[in-house]
């Protein structure tokens, strides 16, 4: 919203000397502000990782965080509702998505089930990784070892 100039109508919640500075700053002084808004914003904001491992439902296997968005593997929950099913592996495209009521909330896109069965782990980081990786595309290590047979 803006008043009758253009000029955008300011937040009843900014106190008045800030707004005042605001208005006095240049284009390229109110990106550099606006970077650092949104930079204190995402340092302030709870890791897409942590939130994602809190509200799942199922057993995540897998994040991998890029920024503004993570890939999720993760089994779902037993349709029975005795666990989880670890017959299932489903693949996840997950946001933050902004509410209404200047929430956010976590948007999962369901992207497909994975229909590799054989799954090796790194033995420097933990990542589960597909049979056929020889050498973590996330920490480099030559130590993978074959997650159904411990090898």
């Amino acid at each position: 919203m803006g008043n009758q100039n253009g000029e955008p109508t300011p937040p009843d919640d900014l106190p008045g000397p800030i707004i005042q500075r605001i208005k006095a700053l240049e284009l390229p002084e109110l990106k550099s502000l606006l970077s650092y808004v949104e930079q204190r914003i995402d340092a302030l904001r709870t890791p897409i990782e942590e939130e994602i491992r809190a509200n799942a439902a199922g057993e995540v296997i897998d994040i991998e965080t890029h920024g503004a968005y993570a890939i999720v593997r993760k089994h779902p929950p037993d349709p029975d509702g005795s666990g989880v099913d670890t017959t299932i592996t489903a693949l996840y495209h997950v946001r933050r998505e902004p509410q209404l009521d200047s929430t956010e909330s976590l948007h999962w896109a369901y992207l497909g089930d994975v229909h590799n069965g054989g799954q090796t782990q790194c033995e420097s980081c933990g990542r589960t990784l597909d049979e056929d990786v020889e050498i973590c595309p996330y920490c480099g290590s030559e130590n993978v070892e074959d997650a159904d047979s411990g090898e």
